[in-house]
């Protein structure tokens, strides 16, 4: 049975009174924040009358954006600590209502700006004090075929909170309501089952623990399965309605120009992803071997090949081998790390009610926060060292950048926080010489590929092909979603038995209601099996702190590129892909097997 959040210890749970130091203070802001909603409408009709009166609106518009992001955040993660907690619940719904109708109100900004001669634009965006501001008024001028009119822009604004109501839905249900019961372990307790200790028992060496464990939580999916279809059904024509609404040619398309990203980048992902699935293959062999099992299931591909090599591990020695990784990072980077551990930064325990997973959410002016729900092991240090990764690119960012392009798109994110990952296997593996540990390690090493490259794009592909199918007119349904994923695993894994649980997996996977967002970890491991390599091997520490500090101030692939990577070329993915397939050779000829 998961604790209570008065149950744990005060130590493991961040501070947010960093952000507001009570609830009042949060009320107090939220009343500023209406009113400065309220001035927002007043410059309407004459936002292009001179350049004052622009940069005058721009400025009210960044104060009022400064404030609505923190009164959500603080109201999102005092709810993320119980989702059950119907005082924060309300004061997050309040929050995002505070932030569609600044979207709302402000719908007009665009349009009236794009209504301004492209030429006296760009005159009045070099004035000095319009610095903070010329990123994103080089970047409306690519959209300027993609913004409708003042009113079009409000409705779609004000359309926002209802077409975010099949995430919402689907969190409560996911991580509230829904239950998946206990599993007998191997000792013969019985434990409750949760999303984090479902991370756990899948992996468990003895297998009768893992079939239980995967049966029983698709089990309570498959039972609510035509709600949740019908929940991601939405979410999908959602995207499209936006897409069409602004005249994309697709979901995808709209997605990836936020950004400035090819499609061909999405598309050449799946396709370098593909040409090295014989290397996965490969991989799937040698798990069933060193399982000694005549099928491989899909509850099988967790679990440690060595399991005699376990290691476990409290959060304080994660914490202190964590740092030690990433000391090729610098002084000052190892000064921040600890500030965050002794200062509140990071939440670490699961608590009844608590959202599941990991995340680090950056607040300017303040500093990143780190949710966690670790268990002591391997695993959930290299979590620790991921969320990390997402901190420090949220503090340099937002101390190098004025806020305006403080934030950086999730495709640079997640090379930051895989960067992390990978420093902290290359530090095992640099210290291990016995071959069984070695073994266990190098194991990790590939899940990570496995999972992060690999199985985000099949996501990916799902996603893609979903949508597609929904902009082609043909039903989404439990059945035509569920074949279409069970498809995508058999491709991906020729030789594992694809069952009825796991053309279910796709209904609970909360990336999916943030469409085209997972091709970003695929291409980030990609990025930073390249970059931590350079780092260690070339010393190129202080390009990369540069690239940490860069925020928004470019679109992705040309800070990716400036760093040392050029996605636009499939070669990116491939040489990161090559690396895998050795390390699949290395582990092969470490546990007996013939190459």
């Amino acid at each position: 049975m998961a604790k209570t959040r008065k149950e744990i210890d005060p130590k493991y749970q961040w501070k947010l009174e960093d952000i507001f130091d009570s609830d009042e203070s949060w009320e107090k802001e939220f009343g500023e924040a209406g009113k400065l909603t309220e001035q927002i409408g007043s410059f309407r009709g004459n936002l292009g009358s001179s350049s004052d009166r622009l940069y005058e609106a721009l400025s009210l518009a960044s104060d009022l954006s400064l404030k609505a992001e923190r009164l959500f955040v603080y109201a999102h993660m005092r709810k993320d600590e119980d989702n059950g907690n119907t005082k924060y619940q309300g004061m997050t719904d309040r929050a995002m209502q505070i932030m569609v109708e600044m979207g709302a109100e402000s719908s007009y900004f665009e349009p009236e700006m794009l209504a301004i001669p492209e030429d006296l634009l760009a005159e009045w965006s070099r004035e000095e004090r319009f610095a903070r501001f010329r990123t994103r008024i080089a970047d409306l001028n690519r959209k300027r075929a993609h913004v409708l009119s003042s009113g079009e822009e409000r409705i779609l604004a004000m359309a926002e909170d209802p077409l975010t109501g099949p995430e919402n839905s689907f969190t409560m249900l996911s991580d509230v309501d829904l239950k998946f019961g206990t599993v007998t372990d191997g000792e013969g307790n019985e434990v409750q089952l949760t999303h984090g200790t479902y991370g756990l028992l899948i992996m468990d060496p003895d297998r009768n623990v893992r079939r239980e464990a995967y049966e029983k939580l698709y089990a309570a999916y498959g039972s609510v399965k035509n709600t949740i279809a019908a929940m991601y059904t939405a979410s999908v024509k959602a995207d499209v309605f936006r897409a069409r609404a602004r005249g994309y040619d697709g979901a995808l398309e709209e997605a990836l120009f936020a950004n400035n990203v090819p499609v061909s980048v999405y598309e050449q992902l799946i396709e370098a992803v593909h040409e090295k699935l014989p290397a996965l293959r490969k991989y799937m062999e040698i798990r069933k071997r060193c399982l000694g099992v005549d099928r491989l299931e899909m509850y099988d591909l967790y679990t440690p090949l060595v399991p005699e090599c376990n290691i476990p591990m409290e959060f304080e020695e994660a914490r202190d081998i964590v740092k030690k990784a990433l000391a090729p990072l610098g002084t000052h980077y190892a000064e921040l790390l600890d500030k965050a551990f002794a200062e509140g930064w990071i939440d670490i325990y699961e608590n009844e009610g608590k959202t599941s997973g990991a995340y680090s959410w950056g607040v300017y002016g303040v500093h990143p926060y780190v949710l966690l729900n670790h268990q002591n092991d391997l695993s959930h240090a290299s979590t620790l060292a991921h969320e990390l990764g997402h901190a420090m690119h949220s503090y340099h960012s937002n101390a190098a950048q004025p806020y305006e392009t403080s934030e950086y798109a999730t495709m640079v994110a997640e090379v930051a926080s895989t960067v992390n990952e990978m420093l902290l296997k290359r530090y095992y593996l640099a210290r291990e010489t016995d071959p069984r540990k070695r073994a266990y390690i190098l194991n990790e090493l590939l899940e990570d590929v496995r999972t992060t490259c690999f199985r985000q794009t099949m996501f990916a592909e799902f996603e893609m092909k979903a949508h597609r199918m929904a902009e082609a007119g043909e039903a989404l349904t439990v059945d035509s979603l569920s074949d279409l994923y069970r498809s995508l695993n058999e491709l991906y894994y020729p030789d594992v038995h694809v069952d009825d649980n796991i053309a279910l997996e796709w209904m609970r996977i909360p990336h999916f209601y943030h469409a085209f967002y997972v091709y970003q970890y695929a291409t980030g491991i990609c990025t930073a099996i390249a970059l931590s390599n350079a780092i260690l091997e070339k010393g190129e520490t202080d390009r990369y702190i540069a690239f940490l500090s860069s925020g928004g101030s470019d679109y992705p692939v040309n800070l990716l590129k400036e760093a040392g990577v050029d996605l636009t070329k499939k070669e990116s993915i491939l040489s990161a892909l090559d690396e895998f397939e050795s390390r699949v050779e290395e582990l092969n000829s470490l546990l007996g097997g013939k190459n």
